[in-house]
């Protein structure tokens, strides 16, 4: 008989482990493909709350948070290069066959694979994703665990007597006369069996061998009012495999608290999650206007690296000048028509203008291949950028009055919007800082059944319950961490008014101070232009009076250095005057930027700003 509850213990054992190792098998296929299934939801939960904010922001749209950079476009499209330019020395070989890259192929390429612009996408994504947990605490959160084992217990000792069953079929005698009876069916002896029970002592090992279980499912979920629910199911399992005995306890716990005073915990609750919603508001607000800066400071740089190859070409026709005149006086002074002192500061000024050409030449090809880090393009990568650029540009107005243009930007910045919504914050925190100085009151119930002693399965039997309801008072005997947060946000009150007035002021000294550059740039322009006219005219009188043996070789070496000053210096106030009308429609808020990262001007605030 022992020997047969063993085996159908360990018949028991086997099922078991054999149940729990394809539980495991199961449970690892499902693990492997998980990865992808986890990044897929998140991505789609996160993207939808991402989406369901574009509508609330300004100059941010579905397609420009998406995370997934896209694979570099090929340059084999753009147009080549087939000049080679003679001010360029040695780089003139360099270009020569490169793409040429129009500022709206920049602008695409950079708000596609510039290294910080998809970081601050990531950003924004990372604190959308903290959202997704923060919303999670509201929901309902499910667990479950198993945990499953095996002992075996071994030492020597003197063992009591085992007692064996022992079956042995005899014939049935009759208790009269002692003779065998027959069966009338069959004629034959009746036999039967009889069983007997044996004691053997047995020396040796003692072995005690054991299978546990324990598994546990549940939930817990944090209602809006503040209450929380929470279940949980739990069964234990111990089966001694050599013996004749199998235990077995599960029970079923339901907890309900519900807060009824601090306003039923309401408040308290919807905090947390208010407040993370509108941090992400904020920050899509700030990734806007880094939309802005960022086109800005892509279209400086574009411009800076044509303005650089300029001031390449403005030296190199200074230098290119200066050798005809050394070679022309050379040859006068060779004939006597020239002094070696005259020559001399020729050749000095030759050799400066050759200096400033190829330091000028250096600082072009650092300034482009720093373009190609902003590009995110490989530095072996061979472009120019179309030269045409810097001649497209002119002096514009802005179209609108400085008084206006404060308007404007006192309505359309994101940035002045947030500030004035943290008033709103810090002043909800106040009443929510009120309710944590007040007593607590908390209602509970709980309900508990479990199993029937010896049942050997998972059962509940609901008719062995246990259940309690009563109130937990929360005294305010202690509330100096309640004190210190509520005077605490009092004070951040305080300094989110300071900080709306000190935005407002600041955002007024930005427009004043664009203002001021642009027009400081406008008369810079007509001064740099004018001086290119008087130069010229004082190099061609240098010139000729120098033909004529009549000149000062300091006087020509004034004319031609002034001439070089006052063409860069044109190209630079040109520029100038271009990014500082850029960024006063960046400063105002009115800078739009599409998804190619071209932008445009949008002044629909204005005639709010008017009304």
């Amino acid at each position: 008989m022992r020997n047969r509850q063993t085996r159908e213990c360990g018949r028991c054992l086997f099922w078991q482990l054999g149940r729990v190792a394809l539980a495991a098998v199961v449970l690892s296929a499902m693990g492997s493909c998980a990865p992808g299934f986890y990044q897929k939801m998140a991505d789609r939960e996160t993207q939808r709350i991402l989406f369901g904010k574009t509508g609330k922001v300004e100059n941010v749209d579905p397609e420009s948070l998406d995370i997934q950079e896209e694979a570099m476009k090929s340059l084999d499209d753009l147009e080549k290069n087939d000049q080679r330019e003679e001010y360029l020395g040695k780089m003139a070989e360099i270009e020569q066959g490169a793409r040429v890259l129009k500022l709206d192929d920049a602008l695409d390429l950079a708000i596609h694979h510039n290294r910080g612009y998809l970081s601050q996408k990531e950003t924004l994504y990372l604190q959308a994703l903290d959202l997704t947990l923060t919303r999670h605490e509201l929901a309902p959160i499910f667990y479950g665990n198993l945990d499953v084992g095996t002992q075996s217990d071994a030492r020597e000792g003197d063992q009591p007597p085992e007692k064996i069953e022992v079956q042995t079929e005899q014939d049935v005698i009759d208790p009269l006369t002692g003779d065998p009876v027959l069966d009338p069916e069959t004629g034959k002896v009746k036999t039967e069996i009889v069983t007997e029970i044996i004691e053997k002592k047995v020396d040796g090992l003692i072995a005690t061998n054991t299978f546990t279980r324990h598994q546990s499912v549940g939930f817990t979920m944090l209602q809006r009012t503040g209450a929380r629910l929470a279940a949980d199911f739990t069964s234990d399992f111990l089966s001694f495999v050599a013996g004749d005995r199998s235990i077995n306890h599960s029970a079923l716990a339901v907890t309900l608290t519900q807060p009824l005073l601090k306003g039923g915990g309401f408040k308290v609750t919807l905090e947390n999650l208010t407040q993370a919603d509108r941090d992400l508001l904020y920050a899509m607000r700030d990734f806007a206007n880094f939309r802005r800066d960022f086109i800005v400071g892509i279209v400086a740089r574009y411009y800076n690296v044509l303005q650089a190859r300029d001031t390449v070409r403005n030296n190199y026709v200074a230098y290119d000048g200066f050798r005809k005149i050394v070679a022309r006086e050379e040859a006068l002074a060779e004939e006597d028509r020239r002094t070696q002192t005259e020559l001399g500061q020729l050749r000095q000024a030759m050799l400066q203008a050759e200096s400033q050409w190829v330091n000028a030449v250096r600082d072009y090809e650092n300034q482009l291949d720093e373009m190609k880090i902003e590009l995110g393009l490989p530095l072996d990568d061979k472009f120019i950028l179309e030269e045409d650029e810097i001649s497209r540009l002119k002096i514009e107005d802005p179209d609108i009055k400085r008084d206006q243009a404060v308007k404007v930007a006192m309505v359309a910045r994101p940035d002045l919007q947030t500030v004035t919504d943290r008033i709103d914050d810090a002043e909800r925190r106040i009443k929510v800082a009120k309710v944590e100085l007040q007593a607590g009151l908390d209602a509970v119930a709980r309900y508990d059944a479990i199993s029937d002693p010896g049942d050997i399965t998972p059962n509940i039997n609901f008719e062995r319950k246990n259940w309690s309801a009563g109130l937990e008072l929360d005294l305010p005997l202690d509330r100096k961490a309640e004190r210190n947060f509520y005077r605490s946000t009092l004070i951040e009150l305080e300094q989110a008014k300071r900080q709306e007035t000190l935005a407002h002021d600041q955002v007024r000294l930005q427009v004043y101070d664009d203002w001021r550059a642009l027009e400081q740039a406008r008369r810079n322009y007509e001064i740099s232009q004018s001086g290119v006219e008087l130069a010229q005219r004082r190099l061609e009188e240098q010139q000729l009076l120098n033909e004529l043996g009549q000149g000062d070789a300091r006087d020509l070496i004034d004319a031609q250095r002034d001439l070089v000053n006052s063409l860069n210096q044109r190209t630079s106030t040109l520029v100038d005057h271009t990014l500082a009308r850029l960024r006063l429609w960046q400063d105002m808020g009115v800078l739009y930027i599409n998804g190619d990262g071209s932008w445009e001007k949008k002044l629909e605030a204005e005639g709010q700003a008017d009304e």
